[in-house]
């Protein structure tokens, strides 16, 4: 007998993140939102609530300043957030910091690794970010011109990173050099770098189409020194253990909140269609208005069955690597449709700034570029079901 039911201390879970959200974040985010979107700045007001409820370090063990949450608890948890309204660029940054810069450490760091650095990024005293993604290669995360050399006690890095979500306000950075180019995949070595480590620098800040409430910049290492006990994980392990392992979070978990915030939009859509009069007649009696509401929630159903089934394998010491896969293609094309349509529904109030429709169809387009585009998770799934080998893309 399979049992798809979710225990009850996590469907209160998820009540309590939704109602701390509706109560302390979003009278918060209304007077500010539009605001710091329009001028590209980060909410630490927001960032303040996070932490007093423990997000930034919610999956760490408590040991180290966390709430030890599961993996399908803090999906549960970020689909609530995004259930709630908040802000896409806040929860973006959010999961840069706990989940692709914490959870790596969690996983495979020293102890010393995970007293330094875990309990700051859970008590905020730091902020994480991941740097993998170069200016020549985007997708190809593999073939990487960052390098690192060994020299004595330390490794010195060379070489830069784009895009990277919280670099401007980063304290620590989780990146990805390679050691030997000639081996690939298993020639790259994963370091924890603090941003005050001789030879890095944040070099400019970039300009977004959306999700502009978080900030993304560009960082260089110019002989960067690096301890050798800020390693993480096994040396020219760097992306067998740990990209993988954060593929399958960033593919998953991470977009939870957008399915969330999707369930929000059907609310409103499912309101309006009621209470909107067309020749006579609500606009919910014409099949072209049901057919957007019925796909998107036919949607978010199958969203939420792809989320928790991921969970629940990541739970159980599994990389869910096509799964993930598989889901951040689906809901990424989906959910760009579906926003699109749910503008077409409203007509010109969709059209206008203060509905945030438009805002959140800037937000929800980065799903199918962030973390591998929708192109190149095509192939991760048609390799996979085809049985074809090499690694040259992930």
């Amino acid at each position: 007998m399979i049992d798809f039911s979710i225990e009850p201390e996590l469907l209160h879970l998820r009540e309590t993140v939704y109602k701390f959200a509706r109560e302390e974040i979003i009278p918060i985010q209304e007077k500010i939102q539009l605001e710091l979107d329009a001028k590209e700045e980060f909410a630490w007001p927001i960032w303040e609530k996070f932490k007093e409820f423990g997000l930034l370090g919610f999956p760490f063990p408590e040991e180290y300043g966390g709430q030890g949450a599961s993996a399908l608890a803090t999906t549960l948890a970020w689909e609530a957030l995004g259930l709630a309204g908040v802000d896409g660029g806040m929860v973006m940054s959010l999961s840069a910091h706990t989940i692709l810069c914490g959870v790596p450490i969690m996983v495979y760091g020293t102890e010393d690794q995970k007293r330094r650095y875990l309990t700051r990024l859970a008590s905020g005293e730091m902020i994480g970010c991941f740097a993998l993604t170069e200016p020549h290669g985007g997708s190809d995360s593999i073939h990487l011109k960052t390098t690192a050399v060994k020299k004595g006690d330390r490794y010195i890095l060379n070489g830069s990173k784009i895009y990277i979500t919280n670099a401007p306000i980063g304290d620590l950075f989780l990146v990805l050099a390679a050691q030997d180019k000639s081996l690939g995949s298993a020639g790259i070595t994963a370091f924890l770098v603090e941003k005050n480590f001789k030879g890095f620098k944040v070099s400019r800040k970039l300009e977004k189409m959306g999700n502009r409430l978080s900030p993304t910049g560009e960082i260089v290492f110019e002989d960067c020194e690096v301890p050798e006990e800020n390693v993480l994980g096994q040396e020219n392990m760097g992306f067998i253990q740990v990209v993988r392992t954060i593929f399958g979070w960033e593919r998953s978990v991470m977009l939870a909140p957008s399915v969330g915030s999707a369930e929000l939009l059907l609310q409103g859509m499912l309101a309006f269609a009621n209470q909107r009069q067309a020749f006579g007649k609500p606009i919910s009696y014409f099949q072209a208005i049901q057919k957007k509401i019925v796909d998107l929630k036919v949607s978010i159903e199958v969203a939420r069955s792809y989320l928790y089934r991921i969970a629940w394998h990541i739970d159980r010491g599994e990389l869910p690597f096509v799964e993930a896969s598989s889901f951040k293609l689906f809901w990424g094309d989906s959910i760009v449709n579906h926003v699109y349509e749910a503008i077409q529904l409203f007509g010109g109030l969709g059209y206008m700034r203060e509905l945030k429709l438009e805002k959140g169809y800037r937000d929800v387009r980065l799903i199918t570029i962030g973390g591998g585009t929708s192109e190149v998770q095509r192939t991760i799934v048609a390799r996979a079901i085809l049985g074809l080998s090499g690694r040259e893309i992930e």
